[in-house]
């Protein structure tokens, strides 16, 4: 019967904690206890997983895989351990409502069922990003249900206004740069204006001096967003040096740059490999279903390639990448 998993032995990731930031090391341990009889284990498999909502389907993508070679045989009711470590990456997606981790851990059992184990992690903002919505939250912005969704490129953040420019805006939206010596926000503010929306972009640099203060930061966030909203009535795209804050070593911005300057963004190297194995899995599903699905083009695949819809720009994309060389 433990050929067929009952009576064979388990496996079991046991981490020192599950909330953890972009960079850190995950440590814990990994419990085998063996079943009642006597098995072979050529090795054991941990993977750690994310599972990314992207339009109406989720996509379950294995981030990377850390396996244990060693082999050896777990006698009945016997107990091992194995330290466990592993350093996250800097640049993953953070954690959201369409957007989580967790580490599959697999006993592969000679001649059996392999036993599995399943352990979910949360991947927090970065200390200085979290500044910024600990600062957008005392100004009364909520963050949406929709927020932190990944659109193929980058991963943006959505609020809402819950007191502070109530019945002015309807949404504030940005997407974060992390530098070593701050942050770089692409601001949009969704207005109501006469019954319409009306979309206000501005790009700020927050320094890592402007971020060690909460009250300061809360103050200079609302200045900018006064400041836009004033402009409403204007084809407004501002850069911080109009606002007294040009950054040394950053003088090219998101327009100028064509997207170089993402490099350090949240989900930066997951535009790069997660969406490069989102895209695939499109591509695979468009394979199975081309004979009689050619109009589906709602998703990621019209996203990338607009062709020459070009004027089509409601989010973020066409402002960082609007260059004809694209």
């Amino acid at each position: 019967m433990a050929r067929f998993g009952k009576g064979a032995a388990k496996v079991d990731l046991v981490l020192d904690r599950n909330q953890f930031q972009l960079g850190d090391v995950v440590e814990g341990k990994l419990t085998i206890r063996g079943g009642e009889v006597e098995q072979k284990v050529n090795k054991i498999d941990v993977r750690l997983m994310g599972v990314i909502r992207f339009g109406e389907s989720d996509h379950t993508l294995n981030v990377t895989s850390i396996p244990f070679y060693q082999s050896f045989t777990i006698h009945p009711g016997e107990y091992k351990e194995f330290p466990f470590q592993y350093q996250l990456p800097y640049d993953l997606l953070v954690s959201g409502n369409y957007v989580t981790y967790f580490f599959h851990t697999e006993l592969d059992i000679e001649g059996g069922v392999d036993q599995t184990d399943r352990d979910y992690i949360e991947i927090l903002p970065p200390q200085k990003l979290q500044q910024v919505l600990i600062a957008l939250d005392q100004l009364g912005f909520r963050e949406k249900h929709d927020s932190r969704k990944f659109d193929g490129h980058v991963q943006e953040f959505e609020f809402f206004p819950a007191g502070y420019l109530q019945g002015q805006v309807e949404e504030l939206e940005f997407v974060p740069v992390i530098l070593p010596d701050g942050v770089r926000l692409l601001l949009e503010l969704d207005l109501l204006s006469y019954g319409h929306e009306k979309e206000i972009k501005r790009e700020i640099y927050l320094s890592n001096d402007q971020l060690q203060s909460i009250p300061s930061l809360v103050n200079h966030l609302q200045a900018v967003l006064n400041e836009m909203v004033y402009h409403q009535n204007s084809n407004y795209i501002s850069y911080d040096h109009h606002y007294g804050h040009e950054y040394p070593g950053h003088e090219h911005h998101f327009h100028e740059k064509h997207g170089s300057g993402m490099a350090g963004a949240i989900g930066g190297f997951a535009a790069g490999v997660i969406g490069g194995m989102i895209l695939n899995e499109v591509l695979d599903d468009d394979d199975d279903d081309d004979d009689d699905d050619d109009d589906r083009n709602d998703g990621f695949l019209e996203d990338l390639f607009e062709g020459d819809d070009d004027d089509q720009g409601d989010g973020f994309l066409e402002d960082l990448f609007e260059g004809d060389d694209d």
